[in-house]
């Protein structure tokens, strides 16, 4: 058992400032603001008169980068967030930050840079695969998880994007017009649930201005929200170059620009001081906010960390971490029965549960665990693991999980009340009954049906011959692009985790069907390389390991190199082929770059970047393809010599990036998918992996459309028309079109799945373990069909004219909007569930269910709030309009104006009731209020106990300036999914 973090921070509290005033009245003002700036791309500076060390942080939030963005130092690499949101697990993600916080120790890192909270307000934000959800709770709840999780391991978050970065187009300067109320209700909820559930020990501010103040300057929503009235005391860190001027900044709440050296304090906030345009107490408040977040991470000598050494978390397993994790997150989307009469795997109709009586039947009772209250590792698992087996190089699959292990409910972060025992249950103000919805739901699960099996999961004694098709099968796409890119020392694809889990008498074919990369993979599979760092005479200066053909560095060279002794260097070593034929190899880099393979010059010239986006140019630098025939088994040495145009993105930022790539042999496009269409006939099954690629879903750009690159849905659909038995694997970060969905047989999301992509795909196909998630966001049939597709700001503003209606609060407000492909919170597993019985009082819900399927599984218990219709309820007046273009300007110090300010001074916003004579704003057809994940061994209870906050039954009220109670009847609903309501009760808000 771990100590209360919390309670141990508090109790250091007094030694923390104690600390933190000694160290300040030792120093100078020069001192002062140097703390306040960057020395370079991830550090801090240190001050060995106070003990202060240098503080080092790095990008998360799938894996610890360290200070070498390189494969120098491998990272594990994690399952991508919105993977994590789809667990619905805040217990799983707080595991997953002892990961994290396991590997920053190692990498010698005090400040993870993550986790990202901004909101999928539209499918087309390009970023979408890095953040978690389209709902403010659920974002909320994961992160406060991850949140505890790294912290309870000794190292400090900085939640971000504070606030509004929900698209990337013109993310560097665009004014997000934002009205108070969905502010409130939306983008800024999930940072204030992680503040006031989870303490994070850092905020980083946004590139973005909001209602005409750029975030890094943004004086009320950072002093006076943030600060004010959430009691945020960590420390205030700019996203990476946004700070652009030094007393706005300051004054604004700002507490360390980065990255350095260069920024817009240091020198410059001294000279500020000096010339009376900001007192030095200002600057003392920020300094000691770096103080106390050295203290608190063990960076300031003299006082205690705020973790000790002894009390971080045992080790975890990195490997089985990121296997869990993409297993539990995989949703099963569509799973039909072959041979038989089809089942619709599309939701249940969205309407209401009717009225019923209800009988229990006697079922195998167990023990009642009680629901994860955020501070306790969980009980049925040992360490984070799920019941584990001995593997080899993470290939093998796991034994079944055992039948009749105790189970607790976990429940959303900050919101858990335990349960109690079955015998000793209060009487409930108010009786649910199952509706209509419920019988219909339990014919989505993954059962027979007649004498037809559903195609999942694959029974691997029965088939006998396995298609595996698609480029992305045998070269994984496992993370996103951008500042979330890690190195893993290995990455098990789909094609490879299949091959090591069936038996050895399954014969399984691949092929490419229908790649839709448009740049040249990176040089893996058959190279084995290193790159050699070279002065202007040739000597060697520094050799690192290469996992592929990726040679980059941002932040700083390996020792030895600098940019002053660094002239070329050599990714150099040998390829052996397993194919033989014309092979397509590809140089990229901004620079001179020459290509030798087996003694032949394949390239020697230049490359020039392409546009004016340095930051662009350095990540995607122009390609070159050349081509060589080669012979199969016969080994070659390979070279690639690149002297670079430059070694850095501006003073002090070290960085230097090219690439081998390299393409095996390959038929042409037709024939290519003539080929898969003849592979997965011959086949019993056909598992078909389709994919985005860093050219359309990535950072830096947002999205133009929801379709899949290149000729993938042909592929899919030419696939299916020839083996029944079709298996879509989904390898997207964010929603694509899946316009052949109802021609194939089953349709499972991966997202990003990390490191282990391949051995948590084949656990789930064969059935080991069920798919765990849930969607975390509604999946459109098409982009016109999605309610909010604006992410390009007109003269410079992006209007969030849709008010609080985005995501599935949008989709059910208007009857004229398509019904999605699949809606928030949909999920099949491989067992069925019945939903028995829902108590509620005013302000909890407990849920009854039984697992009445085959096998074990697990359930995620949603909870929805249904608003009565009143007269004073209107149905469908028009939203909450964003801030006007017009409105009146912030002040200089970004202090909001009337009438966007809501508080001001200190302490929470207040909340007041309903003045029943009022028109009531509208509110959304009912949204989500709280969830828990239950298991359960076949033919056993168990139940789920979620408080109803407060805040459910409240808006933000702009006239007021504060929260609002609307008192009233409404509907209390426990549901599978958002459109899968199976009981529903009535609770009266007073």
């Amino acid at each position: 058992m771990h100590p209360d973090p919390d309670q141990h921070e508090d109790a250091l509290a007094g030694e923390h400032a104690a600390a933190v005033e000694r160290a300040l009245t030792a120093l100078d003002l020069d001192t002062k603001v140097r703390l306040l700036s960057g020395q370079d791309m991830w550090t801090l500076p240190a001050v060995p008169e106070i003990g202060l060390r240098s503080l080092v942080m790095s990008d998360g939030p799938v894996g610890v980068r360290g200070q070498q963005w390189s494969a120098e130092d491998p990272s594990v690499a994690l399952p991508s967030p919105t993977a994590l949101a789809a667990t619905w697990d805040p217990e799983l993600a707080r595991r997953a930050g002892h990961l994290l916080a396991q590997e920053a120790r190692r990498k010698g890192v005090d400040v993870l840079l993550a986790p990202t909270v901004n909101l999928h307000r539209s499918p087309l934000g390009g970023r979408h695969f890095e953040c978690y959800s389209e709902d403010p709770l659920l974002t909320g709840a994961i992160g406060a998880g991850y949140v505890r999780g790294v912290q309870e391991g000794g190292v400090a978050t900085t939640v971000k994007h504070f606030v509004g970065n929900d698209a990337e187009t013109d993310r560097l300067t665009v004014d997000n017009r934002i009205a108070p109320r969905p502010l409130r209700e939306l983008y800024l909820a999930p940072f204030e649930h992680i503040v006031t559930h989870a303490r994070p020990w850092g905020i980083m501010t946004a590139y973005n201005q909001v209602n005409g103040s750029t975030m890094t300057e943004h004086r009320y929503l950072v002093q006076d929200v943030l600060r004010g009235e959430w009691g945020f005391d960590g420390c205030n860190v700019s996203d990476w170059t946004a700070a652009r001027d030094t007393v706005r900044a300051l004054r604004g709440g700002l507490d360390v620009a980065m990255p350095g050296p260069r920024t817009v304090y240091g020198a410059p906030l001294a000279e500020a001081v000096r010339a009376g345009e900001v007192a030095e107490n200002e600057v003392d408040d920020a300094v000691r906010r770096v103080l106390l977040l050295a203290a608190r991470t063990g960076c300031l000598a003299g006082v205690p960390a705020a973790v000790a050494p002894a009390d971080v978390p045992q080790y975890v397993d990195g490997p089985a971490m990121a296997r869990e994790i993409a297993r539990r997150a995989f949703v099963l989307l569509r799973n039909e029965p072959v041979g038989g009469q089809p089942l619709a795997d599309a939701p249940v109709a969205d309407k209401p549960a009717t009225q019923a009586s209800t009988a229990h039947a006697p079922v195998a009772e167990k023990p009642r665990a009680h629901a994860s209250d955020g501070h306790e590792p969980p009980t049925h698992e040992s360490e984070g693991h799920e019941t584990p087996t001995h593997e080899s190089e993470g290939h093998e699959t796991p034994t079944h999980e055992s039948e009749g292990h105790e189970t607790p409910t976990h429940e959303s972060e900050g919101h858990e009340t335990p349960t109690h025992e079955s015998e000793g249950l209060e009487p409930a103000a108010h009786k649910a009954v199952i509706g209509e919805a419920a019988m219909v739901g339990e014919a989505l699960t993954a059962k027979p049906v007649g004498a037809a099996r559903r195609v999942l999961p694959l029974d691997a004694t029965a088939i006998r011959s396995l298609a595996v098709i698609g480029a992305t099968a045998r070269d994984a796409r496992v993370l996103g692009g951008g500042s979330a890119t890690v190195f893993p020392d290995r990455i098990i694809a789909p094609l490879d985790g299949l091959r090591a889990a069936l038996p050895d008498d399954v014969e399984v074919t691949f092929a490419v069907g229908a790649d839709p990369r448009t740049r040249i993979p990176h040089a893996r599979a058959g190279f084995t390389l290193h790159a050699r760092y070279l002065d202007a005479n040739g000597n060697l200066l520094a050799e690192t390991p290469q996992f592929d053909g990726k040679v980059q560095v941002m932040g700083r060279f390996p020792a030895g190199v600098t940019r002053h002794n660094l002239s070329a260097v050599e990714l150099t070593g040998s390829y052996t082929p397993h194919l033989g034929g014309t092979h397509t190899f590809a140089v990229a880099g901004t620079g001179a770059l020459r290509l030798t393979v087996g003694g032949t010059v394949l390239f020697d010239g230049t490359s020039a970047p392409e546009g004016s986006d340095p930051f662009e140019a350095f990540m995607k630098p122009v390609e070159q393809q050349v081509t060589a025939d080669l012979a199969a088994g016969e080994r070659v040495d390979v070279t690639l010599r690149f002297v670079p145009r430059s070694l850095g993105l501006g003073e002090g930022l070290d960085a230097l990036n090219f690439t081998l790539g390299h393409n095996a042999p390959q038929l042409d496009a037709d024939a290519e998918i003539e080929e898969a269409v003849r592979v997965a006939a011959a086949a019993d099954v056909a598992v078909v992996v389709v994919a985005t690629t860093e050219e359309v879903e990535s950072e830096g750009f947002d999205r133009r459309d929801l379709r899949l690159p290149g000729r993938q849905d042909e592929l899919v659909t030419r696939v299916a028309a020839v083996n029944p038995r079709t298996v879509v694997v989904v390898n997207s970060g964010s929603p694509v079109e899946l316009p052949w969905r109802e021609q194939v047989a089953a349709v499972l999301l991966s997202w990003f799945p990390g490191q282990e992509a391949g051995a948590a795909l084949a656990d789930v196909l064969l059935g080991t373990h069920e798919p765990g998630g849930r969607l975390p966001t509604t999946w459109p049939a098409r982009l016109d069909d999605a309610p909010v597709t604006t992410v390009t700001p007109t003269n410079g503003q992006l209007a969030y004219s849709e008010g609080p209606f985005i995501g599935y609060r949008a989709w059910q407000r208007s009857e004229s909007l398509p019904a999605p492909a699949y809606p928030f919170g949909h999920g099949l597993g491989y067992t069925d569930w019945e939903y028995e019985s829902l108590d509620t009082t005013p302000d909890s819900v407990r849920v009854r269910l039984r697992n009445t399927g085959p096998r074990p599984g697990r359930e995620i218990v949603q909870i929805y709030l249904a608003p009565t219709p009143t007269p004073t309820t209107p149905n469908g007046p028009t939203p909450t309009p964003p801030a006007p273009a017009n409105a009146t300007p912030p002040t200089p110090n970004g202090t909001e104006p009337a009438p966007y300010t809501a508080t001001s001074g200190t302490g929470p916003a207040p909340t007041s009731t309903v003045d029943a004579t009022r028109e009531e704003p509208e509110r959304p057809a009912r949204w989500l209020v709280g969830f828990a994940v239950v298991e359960a061994g076949p033919g056993e209870s168990t139940e789920a106990e979620i408080p109803l906050p407060d805040r459910a039954f409240e808006i933000w009220d702009e006239e007021a300036g504060g929260w609002r109670r609307i008192k009233g009847v409404y509907t209390v609903e426990a549901a599978h999914s958002l459109t899968d309501r199976r009981l529903t009760a009535e609770v009266t808000a007073a």
